[in-house]
């Protein structure tokens, strides 16, 4: 079994408001966990933080944008120490 294939296998569905749409969204468990804890570090609801993602998310798709984002948010935190 090649690794894209298992990595597929990982990925999580989650339904999230982003305004008024509910919509599904897949990611590796990881990167739920990473955005459940920015919400909670923001104190925010994770359905509001991934609203603020999806305004600024450009080009990329909301999954990608979500992965920059935690990717990039984390990054950020340990610039700072």
């Amino acid at each position: 079994q090649s690794a894209s294939v298992g990595a597929i296998a990982m990925l999580v569905s989650r339904n999230v408001t982003i305004g008024a749409l509910r919509t599904s969204m897949r990611l590796e468990p990881e990167f739920w966990d990473a955005l459940s804890e920015i919400a909670r570090l923001e104190q925010v609801t994770l359905d509001n933080l991934c609203a603020r993602v999806d305004a600024r998310r450009g080009a990329h798709s909301r999954t990608a944008a979500m992965r920059l984002f935690a990717t990039a948010y984390f990054m950020a935190r340990r610039a700072r120490r």
